[in-house]
C-alpha cells in the first residue's frame, strides 16, 4: 500500500485532500540552497543527473559563516572539476591560516598556532586545505552546477510534502508567487539546522540543542591595517569576555560573538551601546572606527538527528547534524553527506544499483555525524560548559578526512577514525591517495574513480581481476578496471601495502571513492568473488526496503 503520508513545514499552509497533478517529474529534488544543497546539485549534474534545487532566500547570505574546507572536501569537489576555481578564489586572498589570542586585535598577541586545516596533507591527498568564505564557495559551487545543468530556483519555497512508495510530491511557491507541484523519485532536505521538512517528518534529535548561548554582533570596519602580514584566520580574547573574532576574507566585515547566560542576563540587554563597547574592547579600536551591522542571538548546539531517512526523503548537512563551530568541522560534514548520498543515488538513478543502497547512507553517514559532533564538543569544553564525558580527542586530519564507514553486520573491531595515513585499504575507508604520472601530469589514485562509476584496481600481477570485469560487465557500463604499478618512485611505500593488497589481491571502490571490498591475494574463482562483491556494493540481495 503506498505511503502517502504528508508533510507540512509549519505556518504555511493546511493539507489538501488529494495530491494535484505534478508541474514536472524530476529524479532530484534539492530543498536548500546553501553550501550543502549546492554541492548536492553540483554532484548529481555533474554525473548526468539533472536535479532541481529550491531555496526560499534569493541571495547569498553575507555573515561570516564557514572558511575552511579540509582536504576531503575537495577530492570531491576536484572529482567534478571544481577544486581549481576554488583555489583560484583563496590565491587572491591574504594567506589567513592561523589562530591567535590576543588582549584585543589591534593589541599584542598572547598565543597563536597555525590551523590544523592548513597542515601538509600532500603525503594523504592531492588536495590541499582551502581557506575561503563560505559565500565565495558557494558562488563556485553553483556556478558549476548551473553549467553542468542543475535547475536552481532561488526565491522558491517549499509548502507541503506527500510521500508515497516510488516518488515524493512537493507543492512549491514560485518567486512570482505562483503555487506548482513537483513530483520528485528523491528528496533531498539541506535545509538548515531548523529544518521544516525534519520538523515536519517528526523526527527528533539526540544531543545537546544549547551547548552555549552566543550572542554575535555584526560590525562594519577596515582590519586590513591590524590584519596585514599576520595570517590570521580567526581570533580569541582572554578573560573575562573571551570574544570570538571572525571577519570575511575581504577584511571589511566581521563579527564578535560573546557567550551570556540566559538565566542572568537578557538578549534585550546587548543594546547598541553595550554592544558597541564589546566590539571596541575585541577588536581595540575606538567607535568611530566602525560600524554595527546587527546582533544575532543564537544557540551553539551539538545533536545529531535520530534519522537520516524517511522513504524517500533523506537529510543532510545541518537538517541532520549540528555542530558547534570548534574544528571547523560542520559545512565540511554536510558537504561529505552530499558526496555520499549523491554517489548512491547515480548508480540508483542510472539503473546500475537496486533502490535499496539508498538505505546505507543512514548508518554510514549518522556514525560520522555521532563522532564529528562529539569531536566537536570536546574541542569546545575550554569555552563552553559542555555536558560530555571525556573521550581522545582526534586530530582535526582524522575527523575530517580518516573517517571509516560501518559494515553491515561486521564487528571488526576497527576505529571509526584514524590518522589518514594509518589505514591500509580497509573496507570501509576511503582509497589511499598514491601519486601516479598521467598524460595531464601528476594525479592520484583518487583521480581513477571517474563519473560516478566503480573502480576494480587490482595488484600489478591481477589481470585475472581484470578479466573477472570484462565479463562481469561486458559493456563497461559502471565498472572501470586497473592494475596498480609495482612501484612509485615518489612514494615512500610500495603501491600494494599502502592498500593492503599483495601483488595479486585487488580493492572495490565505490564511485565516492570508498573502499567496497577487498581481496588481500588471489583467490580461485576471481569472477565468483567480484559478482558477490559488486552485487552487495550495489545493494542487492537485501530485504524489502521500509
Amino acid at each position: 500500500m503506498p505511503d502517502a503520508s504528508t508533510t507540512t513545514p509549519a505556518g504555511e499552509i493546511a493539507p489538501v485532500a488529494a495530491d494535484p497533478p505534478p508541474s514536472a517529474r524530476v529524479p532530484v529534488l534539492i530543498v536548500g540552497g546553501s553550501i550543502v544543497g549546492a554541492s548536492a546539485a553540483l554532484f548529481l549534474a555533474a554525473r548526468g543527473i539533472t536535479p532541481v534545487l529550491v531555496e526560499k532566500h534569493t541571495a547569498v547570505s553575507a555573515r561570516p559563516r564557514a572558511k575552511l574546507f579540509y582536504p576531503r572536501t575537495m577530492e570531491a569537489y576536484r572529482s567534478v572539476g571544481a577544486d581549481q576555481d576554488v583555489y583560484a578564489v583563496q590565491d587572491r586572498l591574504p594567506p589567513a591560516d592561523h589562530a591567535a589570542v590576543v588582549t584585543s586585535l589591534a593589541g599584542p598577541e598572547l598565543r597563536r598556532w597555525p590551523l590544523p586545516a592548513a597542515e601538509d596533507f600532500s603525503r594523504v591527498s592531492p588536495c590541499p586545505s582551502a581557506f575561503v568564505k563560505q559565500a565565495d564557495l558557494e558562488e563556485v559551487v553553483r556556478a558549476h552546477a548551473r553549467a553542468a545543468g542543475a535547475d536552481l530556483r532561488f526565491g522558491h519555497r517549499l509548502l507541503e510534502l506527500r510521500r508515497h512508495e516510488d516518488h515524493v510530491l512537493a507543492r512549491i511557491r514560485g518567486a512570482d508567487g505562483g503555487v506548482y507541484t513537483v513530483a520528485a523519485d528523491f528528496l533531498l532536505a539541506a535545509d538548515g539546522n531548523g529544518s521544516a521538512v525534519r520538523e515536519g517528518l517528526g523526527i527528533g534529535r539526540s544531543g545537546t540543542d544549547a551547548v552555549a548561548h552566543v550572542m554575535e554582533i555584526g560590525f562594519e570596519a577596515d582590519l586590513r591595517p591590524l590584519l596585514e602580514g599576520r595570517r590570521l584566520a580567526l581570533a580569541f580574547t582572554g578573560p573575562p569576555e573571551q570574544a570570538f573574532l571572525s571577519w570575511n576574507t575581504a577584511q571589511d566585515r566581521g563579527t564578535v560573538s560573546v557567550t551570556y547566560d540566559p538565566a542572568l542576563t537578557d538578549p534585550a540587554a546587548f543594546d547598541a551601546r553595550r554592544c558597541r563597547e564589546i566590539v571596541s574592547r575585541a577588536l581595540g579600536l575606538p567607535p568611530t572606527r566602525f560600524t554595527l551591522t546587527e546582533r544575532r542571538p543564537w544557540q551553539m548546539g551539538g545533536w545529531v538527528a535520530d534519522s537520516y531517512r524517511a522513504g524517500r526523503v533523506l537529510l543532510l548537512g545541518d537538517a541532520a547534524h549540528v555542530t558547534p563551530p570548534t574544528g571547523g568541522f560542520g559545512a565540511n560534514t554536510g558537504i561529505q553527506d552530499a558526496w555520499n548520498l549523491t554517489a548512491k543515488l547515480v548508480s540508483v538513478l542510472r539503473g546500475h544499483a537496486d533502490p535499496r543502497l539508498v538505505e546505507d547512507y543512514e548508518p554510514e553517514r549518522r556514525t560520522v555525524g555521532r563522532i564529528t559532533v562529539e569531536q566537536a564538543l570536546l574541542r569546545a569544553r575550554d569555552r563552553a560548559r559542555v555536558p560530555i564525558e571525556d573521550r581522545p580527542l582526534l586530530s582535526e586530519a582524522a575527523v575530517a578526512v580518516g573517517y571509516r564507514y560501518p559494515l553491515p553486520d561486521e564487528a571488526d573491531g576497527l576505529p571509526t577514525a584514524d590518522e589518514p595515513d594509518r589505514w591500509r585499504g580497509e573496507p570501509g575507508t576511503r582509497l589511499p591517495h598514491l601519486p601516479l604520472i598521467g598524460q595531464d601530469g601528476l594525479r592520484s589514485t583518487l583521480d581513477l574513480v571517474r563519473d560516478g562509476r566503480y573502480l576494480l584496481l587490482a595488484g600489478p600481477e591481477g589481470h585475472p581481476w581484470i578479466r573477472a570485469v570484462r565479463r562481469l560487465d561486458p559493456r563497461g557500463a559502471f565498472l572501470d578496471a586497473t592494475l596498480l604499478p609495482g612501484d612509485i618512485a615518489s612514494a615512500t611505500a610500495r603501491p600494494t601495502d599502502v592498500c593492503g593488497i599483495g601483488r595479486q589481491g585487488a580493492l572495490l571502490v565505490r564511485p565516492d571513492q570508498v573502499i567496497a571490498w577487498r581481496a588481500p591475494r588471489a583467490v580461485p574463482d576471481a569472477l565468483a568473488a567480484l559478482t558477490v562483491a559488486t552485487r552487495r556494493a550495489l545493494g542487492a540481495g537485501r530485504p524489502a526496503a521500509r
